[in-house]
């Protein structure tokens, strides 16, 4: 955990489903004083357990002054929210994947740059211990150069999950392209950068829904035989059955292969396969992490952090990572 000084920031929380209590347990030694959802009985049992104002409307919360103000709400809501947030002074982190589509990204760099306040976007994956190593040592360059990344992550959905609102492009944005590919894309422009989309699938296999389901996407820049650029492989799943999470990363002289994020995806586990000078089967290093969720706590404490500095250090999931994923969400859904 990072060490602060000063004051705790004051926060407020507008969305109080699954991810906004995430939020408010991850705050540490910051102080929710306030929260806002239009559904009351979310609204109460948030403020019940972690405190603050429940409030009676947006403007009611704004009107608190937070420091820095969390948006978790349907994708649809995630932009207009931020930039009312940071009008009204506050810091904003803004859950993935920041709007919908990258004219809502725009909209809130425009409205952060005229606060002179700063936007973090909640990609928490890359505060998971086995992901964070693999990804820094891979970038590193003391493995060599790095050849491609590889990622799978699904799930299977449960009755009735075509009728919920991330089946609903109105208000999502997408099906699975966006509601896990999104992570994916933030994780292959830390490590590569934007890369281009070299080619797509988009399916809707299964589930009776106007989205996707499947989708798999290729990055990287076009080349045949005697090309030896890096590229990313990509494939989320509504069709997974098994909650599955898979990133590879392979590099000159090693590969770092990442499975799991805890909890039904099972613990998480780190290898490293170092080649020898002579080839042959690596040299193989395991870890395997607890099974707790800790990257919550991990991206609110470097957040946290960098507002606490005041001197504009880069933020580990941001705006541009956002912009870079919607504009290969886009182009693979365009007809």
């Amino acid at each position: 955990m990072i060490e602060l000084s000063g004051d705790p920031f004051r926060v407020a929380i507008v969305g109080c489903g699954l991810i906004g209590r995430k939020r408010a347990e991850a705050l540490g030694r910051d102080v929710l004083v306030g929260s806002y959802d239009i559904v009351p009985e979310a609204l109460s049992a948030l403020a019940k357990e972690y405190g603050g104002i429940a409030c009676s409307s947006l403007d009611d919360l704004l009107d608190l002054r937070a420091d820095i103000v969390v948006v978790a709400t349907l994708h649809s809501e995630l932009a207009g929210i931020a930039c009312r947030a940071l009008e009204s002074g506050a810091h904003v982190l803004v859950e993935k994947p920041a709007g919908i589509g990258v004219a809502d990204v725009d909209r809130i760099a425009r409205a952060a740059e005229a606060a002179r306040r700063r936007v973090k976007v909640g990609f928490n994956h890359r505060f998971h211990p086995g992901i964070a190593r693999a990804v820094t040592e891979a970038a590193s360059g003391a493995h060599g150069e790095v050849l491609y990344l590889r990622g799978r992550y699904g799930h299977g959905g449960r009755l009735g999950y075509d009728r919920e609102w991330r089946a609903d492009p109105a208000l999502s944005g997408g099906g699975e392209i966006v509601d896990q590919g999104m992570h994916l894309l933030d994780l292959s422009y830390w490590l590569l950068g934007e890369m281009p989309l070299h080619s797509s699938l988009v399916r809707t296999q299964f589930w009776d829904a106007p989205v996707d389901d499947n989708a798999v996407l290729v990055l990287g820049e076009a080349g045949g035989v005697g090309s030896s650029d890096p590229f990313a492989l990509l494939h989320v799943s509504w069709t997974e059955w098994k909650n599955t999470f898979s990133l590879e990363i392979a590099c000159h002289d090693a590969k770092f292969a990442v499975d799991g994020l805890v909890r039904s995806y099972g613990p998480q586990v780190l290898r490293v396969y170092k080649m020898r000078p002579e080839l042959g089967p690596p040299d193989v290093e395991e870890v395997q992490y607890p099974d707790r969720d800790a990257s919550w706590e991990g991206e609110w404490a470097h957040f946290a952090a960098a507002i606490a500095a005041g001197d504009g250090r880069p933020l580990l999931g941001d705006l541009a990572s956002a912009r870079f994923a919607w504009s290969v969400v886009e182009a693979a859904l365009r007809p």
